[in-house]
């Protein structure tokens, strides 16, 4: 694999609490590549979020690399093309990378569609018309051209989700960072959300998922990473994961949520 081709670099990721006692991350190295979908199971505890809100620094590790683009954002200073150092702007990075939460975080007093707008306006400059234009054809897509000018409380928690993932999109984000994005979800509306997420995975966007979802882990994910304890126990395609699982830790989940 080509260095160009590693979107993300995560080295020895440790991140403790409590001096040292509870070790949430416990030495994650891994890569994510370009236009690859990484689906990250695991029970609950084990780590798979706060690896997922470390790649974009809501959570701070305790020790480790995340280099991403070239640049190691855990660092304060970085050192640029012309070989200046220079300082680290995270929210820079941080635009690069799409999030998608439980709680889909829609501010609730906007519209949807200034819900989608605000963000490439403010920080990206981006012309309210051309803004608007793109927020459209993105609620087209996921079916929701329709509720514009709706307010967050008047649609279903897929709905919600829905806006989410196309919010994020507005920022032409590298990766697209997905947290148990249908865990808050009823049933019914999961499997709306899991197509959006489908569709994107095969337009070629980036992706890393933490999900419950193993139909998803199984059908959409290229990379299935199996974490424990704060450590990656098992890496491998879905056919290796779920079909010839070699860890007995791995067994043991399978034989739970199968």
């Amino acid at each position: 694999m080509e260095m160009s081709d590693k979107l993300i670099q995560v080295k020895d990721l440790k991140k403790h609490y409590n001096k040292g006692v509870i070790k949430a991350l416990d030495g994650v190295t891994i890569d994510v590549n370009k236009g690859e979908v990484m689906v990250v199971i695991g029970p609950s505890g084990s780590g798979k979020s706060t690896f997922l809100r470390s790649l974009n620094l809501l959570e701070e590790p305790t020790s480790g690399e995340i280099i991403f683009d070239g640049v190691d954002i855990t660092k304060k200073k970085y050192m640029n093309a012309e070989g200046k150092m220079v300082k680290l702007s995270i929210d820079e990075h941080r635009q690069k990378m799409g999030m998608v939460f439980q709680h889909f975080n829609l501010f609730p007093h906007m519209t949807i569609l200034k819900n989608m707008t605000l963000a490439p306006i403010k920080v990206k400059h981006m012309d309210k018309e051309e803004a608007e234009k793109k927020a459209m054809a993105l609620l087209e897509r996921v079916g929701l051209a329709d509720r514009a000018d709706a307010y967050p409380i008047q649609l279903s928690g897929g709905q919600k989700q829905r806006v989410a993932i196309v919010r994020a999109l507005m920022m032409e984000p590298e990766v697209m960072l997905f947290d148990e994005p249908t865990s808050a979800l009823d049933p019914e509306m999961v499997g709306e959300v899991l197509e959006v997420m489908k569709e994107l995975a095969q337009s070629g966007m980036t992706m890393v998922v933490v999900t419950h979802e193993m139909g998803f882990a199984r059908e959409v994910g290229q990379r299935i990473i199996f974490m424990a304890d704060g450590k990656i126990v098992e890496e491998g395609t879905p056919v290796d994961i779920f079909q010839n699982p070699q860890s007995p830790r791995l067994k043991d989940f399978l034989n739970k949520v199968l």
